[in-house]
């Protein structure tokens, strides 16, 4: 619609007093679960119910702790360190692509035979390039060359559990196994039929798979090899979608449940990348970590919308107070009200604002709309758990009064990924390596 794309006057504006809004709005959670004893703030609660709790122990399995490792590594770019860190682990390293430009991203590939196992590694967003790549979000259609009788490749949940359909004759391939289905069609730009995933890292997996994919299949099917996807941030996005394709190239791999096992995906804080049905058909083959107010893990077109229009929102009321910086006197009427920090009267009220998300979003299937892939982990501190630092009324920081972790798992499709958490800086370094150490009860050694 071309009113969600309409230029917001003083954008930069409201984009701080949206900032400043949403300090008001936690200040006023955590105060009113401080006078109501037990009772837990909203965001908590629909933290809680966006999936079923789990105990951390489980987040902080030895083999998510290993992916993490290994998916942090990718970020090395002396291979000699890379070797020696793989070798203390069992791992030979066979390949260490680093020549990156806008739709590639650097990997490497290691083998250990006592474990039987391939551990392919991806890296995250760490130049100028990737952030290139990155910026290419728009949904695209999974278009691969290498796919099953060169046609598109599509995974969508099945009805009918190991059945197995050929008719190459009206180019059409429908393979079913267990909960899934690859449907294999010419490509057609009005039918939602396939999977949709964001550009950039499309074009990227596609690149990595070019390399190893024919090495995978070997190590898949000859060798009887597990192979293990991992990475951080792009690397995370880029390590879905090449398991995507080394499926759709490969369907042979999961025809029965002893290759259907055989490959997975670790993700921490990656980007949303694919549509809605494909994100929740993923969820065999990948598992996704995400932590708090990640902000990368909730970047896609459907809450920048969501986003522009509370700006807009937030917008109207700076003009109805006059505090829109037009001139010297809203200038100054801005900045006082900005001055006041978490402990002033906010412009909207957290009902307005909830009403204003709910109305900005359309349907979650529409194409262009992209999603976490697969079972996702997501950790969270709760706010109850905070307090002002400060008795001061314009307080605007808080800190936790202990660590304290709750994981819920649930699907990239859930509510709570409906729109953009802004913490204070937290929506940033809560999507470091390090942090993500921290939610593994790990030591970052990197």
């Amino acid at each position: 619609r071309n009113d969600s794309v309409t230029e917001i006057p003083q954008l930069h504006a409201a984009l701080l007093s949206f900032v400043q809004l949403s300090g008001q709005h936690k200040l006023e959670q955590i105060n009113n679960g401080v006078q109501q004893i037990g009772t837990a703030t909203q965001r908590d609660t629909a933290y809680q119910s966006a999936g079923t709790e789990i105990p951390m122990s489980e987040v902080r399995s030895e083999e998510l702790q290993m992916a993490l490792t290994m998916a942090t590594w990718a970020y090395y770019e002396d291979s000699m360190i890379l070797t020696e860190k793989l070798l203390e682990h069992d791992y030979t390293l066979l390949r260490h692509h680093l020549v990156v430009r806008p739709g590639t991203v650097a990997h490497y590939i290691a083998v250990s035979p006592s474990k039987r196992q391939v551990v392919v590694g991806l890296r995250g967003t760490s130049s100028l390039e990737d952030i290139m790549t990155d910026c290419c979000g728009r949904a695209v259609p999974l278009v691969d060359d290498y796919s099953l009788g060169d046609k598109i490749s599509v995974e969508v949940k099945a009805k009918v559990p190991h059945v197995v359909m050929d008719s190459l004759e009206e180019e059409v391939v429908e393979i079913v196994s267990g909960h899934e289905r690859i449907i294999c069609d010419s490509p057609d730009d009005e039918s939602d039929d396939y999977i949709r995933c964001h550009e950039g890292i499309l074009i990227a997996a596609r690149g990595v798979m070019d390399e190893i994919g024919r090495f995978l299949r070997d190590y898949l099917l000859e060798c009887k090899y597990r192979v293990i996807f991992c990475g951080h941030s792009l690397g995370a996005g880029a390590a879905v979608v090449s398991a995507v394709l080394l499926r759709s190239r490969y369907p042979e791999l999961f025809l029965n449940d002893d290759h259907h096992r055989r490959i997975h995906v670790y993700g921490f804080g990656p980007p949303p990348v694919l549509d809605f049905d494909s994100a929740i058909g993923a969820r065999a083959y990948c598992t996704t970590v995400v932590y708090n107010s990640d902000l990368i893990s909730r970047l896609n077109v459907s809450n920048l919308v969501v986003l522009l229009a509370c700006l807009r929102k937030i917008q109207v009321k700076l003009a109805e107070r006059g505090m829109n910086p037009t001139g010297p006197v809203t200038t100054l009427n801005f900045v006082n009200k900005l001055a006041e920090g978490a402990g002033g009267e906010p412009l909207l009220s957290l009902s307005e604002l909830q009403q204003t998300v709910r109305e900005a979003h359309s349907s979650l299937r529409r194409p262009e709309h992209l999603f976490l892939p697969g079972r996702v982990l997501l950790v969270y501190n709760p706010w109850r758990g905070e307090k002002c630092e400060t008795e001061s009324p314009t307080c605007s920081t808080v800190r936790p009064e202990c660590e304290e972790w709750k994981c819920v798992e649930t699907t990239g499709t859930s509510p709570i990924f409906h729109s953009l958490e802004i913490d204070g800086v937290r929506c940033f370094t809560d999507h470091l390596t390090s942090s993500y150490f921290q939610v593994m009860g790990m030591q970052y050694q990197f």
